[in-house]
């Protein structure tokens, strides 16, 4: 099962807002914040550890006994060799966040998984050049000619890719180029499966989400080694503890 917790930078509109809210986080996330030398960055750095600690209080309530009216959880972490984040002591609960703009979205599943958010920019159809397989330069023409719009499909590929990079835990050092997607689906972009050139089998599977906010578009894609069946969505806000 994967959950999909996100929340809008408009939760902290001020300096004061973050200072107010910034006592919900553990100590290692506080001090990210205080490294953030500008107010969004530190808007965007603290919701991502709100939504850890949310998305860890649920989890464990529901799958581990803890109670909901429990003190604020004490999370530490610990790293793997690329740097990607786990609950120390949590086994079983893994996470990954991504933000872009105005969001922050936090994946939560007893597998291991990967999301990531993408605010629709400008698009010039030499990044899918520079950075694209030969087989997804093809498959972007191919959705272009179905009458998809291939600035909105650069994005969900770029998404795609990116919560990849972050499930394998590898990173841009993996390269954008050196992954094939291959759709599901034979209309739109919903879901399919990713994997490595030289890989073969499945890879991993992903789902694509298309967000408006009245503003900007975004596009969103969380991956995991499991086809991602029940999954859900929740919007998370600041509450008294």
């Amino acid at each position: 099962m994967i959950r999909i917790y996100r929340a809008g930078t408009a939760l902290l509109p001020d300096e004061e807002a973050v200072l107010r809210n910034i006592v919900y986080l553990d100590e290692e996330r506080m001090r990210k914040v205080w490294q953030c030398r500008n107010l969004e960055d530190k808007k965007r750095s603290l919701l991502a550890g709100y939504l850890i600690r949310e998305g860890a209080k649920e989890w464990m309530t529901e799958e581990g006994g803890l109670q909901r009216n429990a003190n604020p959880l004490s999370l530490s972490y610990s790293y793997s060799k690329y740097g990607k984040p786990y609950l120390k002591g949590k086994e079983n609960i893994y996470f990954n966040v991504s933000h872009s703009r105005d969001y922050v979205v936090c994946a939560f599943s007893d597998n291991e998984v990967g999301i990531d958010i993408q605010v629709h920019k400008k698009w010039k159809k030499e990044l899918a050049q520079r950075f694209f397989s030969e087989e997804d330069k093809k498959l972007l023409a191919r959705l272009e000619n179905e009458g998809f719009a291939p600035s909105e499909m650069f994005f969900c590929m770029w998404t795609v890719k990116e919560s990849y990079m972050k499930l394998t835990g590898e990173g841009m050092r993996q390269g954008l180029d050196a992954t094939i997607i291959e759709l599901e689906e034979k209309e739109g972009f919903g879901k399919g499966t990713i994997k490595k050139k030289e890989e073969k089998g499945v890879g991993a599977y992903f789902k694509t989400y298309q967000e408006y906010d009245g503003i900007n578009k975004y596009s969103m894609a969380v991956c995991s080694y499991e086809p991602p069946k029940g999954i859900q969505k929740k919007e998370v806000f600041f509450h008294e503890e």
